[in-house]
């Protein structure tokens, strides 16, 4: 019995790290699960293209990426296993909530109210501040039945509104539709975001290997493009203009992706 309290209270003490840090990020919960299962459906399917498509494990010179690749594709099934279904259903109560801040009727607002201030507690305080803002500017509530603090106050947070905007300098940039919806914005935001991150590494400490194998060459980006021989130099390498282009431009890519100051201009009517 002592035996099995001490796994106990071992485990506890090994998780509780964990948790207190997940707790304190509870505002940001619906942010890190999206993100960890859009990682897990990309690990799962780069795995299948590779094993099935590209014939990788046949591939002499794909026999490095192998074990890499099996390692990916443990790690996104279980992220898939157990950080998607709670996704799914912290995107559901997004959606709820989303429609609510649309809605300017005060008869459907009272008539989703419950709902709403569910969902809003399930997603954190930034969610439930937004409401009640909301709630106020329609007569729902009074700013004097709140405390002085929370009446008019509006939570901010970077990574919550990168997620959720519709509104990036990108879809100002080019007036196209498909553009201000937020999967294509997040999906353009984390792709520029892992572009970047792997073009300052291939620059400071190589991604290629050198003839005695070990990977500390850095790629040039123009001469692997074009098929040189010689397609990579023993780093660091800051030389290569091709790659500073892709560096800046993953960098603007990633910038560009979150939300833009200020009231979106609304097109000039057409005269009749």
């Amino acid at each position: 019995m002592s035996l099995g309290r001490s796994i106990g209270q071992f485990k506890a003490s090994l998780l509780k790290p964990f948790s207190n840090w997940w707790t304190k990020q509870r505002d940001r919960h619906l942010v890190i699960l999206g993100t960890l299962t859009m990682l897990g459906f990309c690990l799962v399917m780069w795995s299948v293209i590779f094993f099935f498509f590209l014939d990788g494990a046949a591939d002499p010179e794909m026999s490095d990426v192998v074990s890499w690749t099996w390692l990916g594709l443990l790690i996104g099934f279980t992220l898939l296993v157990f950080a998607a279904p709670e996704y799914f259903h912290y995107h559901g109560q997004w959606t709820v909530l989303n429609e609510t801040l649309r809605t300017t009727s005060r008869a459907d607002l009272n008539l989703r109210r419950k709902d709403s201030e569910e969902a809003a507690a399930l997603l954190g305080s930034v969610w439930s501040a937004r409401l009640r803002a909301h709630y106020i500017e329609h007569g729902i509530l009074r700013a004097r039945e709140l405390p002085s603090e929370a009446s008019n106050k509006v939570a901010e947070d970077l990574l919550i509104d990168w997620w959720r905007t519709d509104d990036s300098r990108l879809s100002r940039c080019i007036p196209v539709g498909a553009f201000r919806l937020p999967i294509l914005n997040r999906t353009l935001g984390i792709f520029s975001f892992a572009t970047m991150l792997l073009q300052l590494y291939n620059m400071s400490f190589g991604l290629a290997r050198n003839a005695a194998g070990d990977r500390v060459n850095t790629i040039h980006v123009w001469d692997w493009l074009n098929g040189a021989r010689i397609d990579s130099y023993p780093a660091p390498y800051f030389d290569d203009i091709s790659g500073w282009f892709v560096l800046i431009l993953a960098t603007l890519l990633f910038w560009a992706t979150f939300p833009a100051p200020g009231e979106r201009p609304e097109p000039p009517e057409e005269e009749e």
